[in-house]
């Protein structure tokens, strides 16, 4: 297939604020709120920075195995993890609220790109290690704003009589109604069916929100060596 590609400023997508684009422009109106700048050298000096803050490794290794005992997971992962132990490993990090299957596509785009900037910063500062990290923000309460996705023009919602952070809600028989749901819709879409039977395996009858929505990333990223957390 052949394929062409576009390059256009940011200002002229409409899709970004104020805020947003003057910080990718380096506004100077906004240069005393930022420590260092969205660039390599800026990277590089938040690295130094760094450098100056104890850190308890161990204990963040030993949580994170705690989190993937009894997961499956890749070797990539394993290594990632292993490599936290390192003064030279730095992570970058990104988070979200545990959307139900992940949500708006936005949810996806901060797992890819803490992966590939991971990646295009050891290639660039081979010195370091760089391993990305995602933190699940369970504690979010909003359930109105996490318990729907569009799918195919059509808004799904779920309708749990749960109360409290939506982290430790349990997936419940309403839910399940909703996979039902979106397996009629997807099935017919390319990769549909794998997507159901990925959705199935982790959001299964009983388990928190905050577990399916981690087994449900790990599967989707492990081959990158991406390290899920649960917050």
């Amino acid at each position: 297939m052949n394929c062409k590609s576009t390059r256009i400023p940011y200002r002229q997508t409409g899709v970004f604020s104020k805020l947003v684009l003057d910080y990718i422009d380096q506004a100077e109106s906004i240069k005393p709120f930022m420590a260092n700048p969205p660039s390599l050298q800026g990277i590089q000096k938040a690295i130094e920075s760094r450098k100056g803050f104890t850190t308890n490794r161990v204990v963040l290794v030993q949580e994170l195995k705690k989190q993937y005992d009894g997961v499956e997971t890749s070797d990539k992962v394993k290594q990632s993890i292993e490599s936290l132990l390192s003064d030279n490993t730095f992570t970058i990090t990104s988070a979200h609220q545990n959307n139900i299957f992940t949500g708006p596509l936005y949810f996806i785009y901060k797992v890819l790109h803490s992966i590939k900037l991971a990646d295009s910063l050891k290639a660039s500062l081979p010195e370091y290690n760089f391993v990305p990290v995602f933190y699940i923000g369970s504690e979010d309460a909003d359930l109105a704003e996490l318990n729907n996705i569009n799918l195919c023009g059509q808004k799904l919602v779920w309708n749990t009589k749960q109360t409290g952070a939506v982290g430790r809600m349990k997936v419940d028989k309403e839910l399940l109604k909703l996979i039902d749901a979106m397996e009629g819709q997807l099935s017919v879409l390319p990769h549909g069916k794998d997507i159901i039977v990925l959705i199935k395996e982790s959001y299964k009858e009983g388990a928190t929100i905050e577990q399916a929505t981690f087994l449900f990333v790990n599967t989707l990223f492990a081959e990158y060596g991406f390290d899920c957390f649960e917050a």
